[in-house]
């Protein structure tokens, strides 16, 4: 009996050092088991999706925010390419959730196996990247208005060149 205690202990302890790891953790992070319901979650991802604890774990991923996750690429990245890749980096997802707006994301995700059991865990972090993608959009619209300007530029010279051209 003594073992199995020290096991329950131990898989406690364990339990409460990953949690304090993703809490620490800046960006929004939640622990998914493998039917895909929230086993845990960052703080910073209640506080980016201004959801609570007590209405996130143990729900499916689909539903949380009255199912504002249940979002076409999640799924496609949850149920068809994390289960042949074990891992994925920058998935790119955008989608607008009631109260925050539209946000582009980028999804990292890893399969891990618990320490006693067989049963997986996915790590998913997530990290909004709305502010950098309008950042480049705006740099991107303004190279084009510079070009324009220039092509406009020397659009003008070559017409004044030609009138000094015509007057000699």
């Amino acid at each position: 009996m003594p073992c199995k205690k020290n096991a329950i202990i131990s898989e406690d302890a364990a339990r409460e050092y990953a949690e304090s790891i993703i809490d620490t953790v800046r960006e929004p992070l939640i622990a998914l088991d493998q039917d895909l319901r929230v086993v845990t979650a960052s703080r910073s991802f209640y506080e980016v999706f201004h959801v609570k604890p007590e209405e996130t774990v143990g729900q499916l991923i689909y539903d949380l925010g009255n199912k504002q996750w249940n979002i076409p690429k999640l799924r496609e990245l949850l149920e068809t390419i994390l289960p042949q890749k074990a891992t994925f980096d920058n998935y790119e997802v955008e989608h607008d959730f009631t109260g925050i707006g539209r946000r582009i994301m980028l999804l990292n995700a890893r399969q891990i196996r618990r320490v006693l059991g067989k049963e997986r865990i996915i790590l998913l972090a997530i990290e909004d990247i709305t502010g950098r993608r309008e950042i480049e959009n705006g740099l991107e619209k303004a190279r084009k208005e510079l070009a324009a300007t220039k092509i406009s530029e020397d659009a003008a010279r070559e017409y004044a060149e030609s009138i000094i051209d015509t007057v000699r």
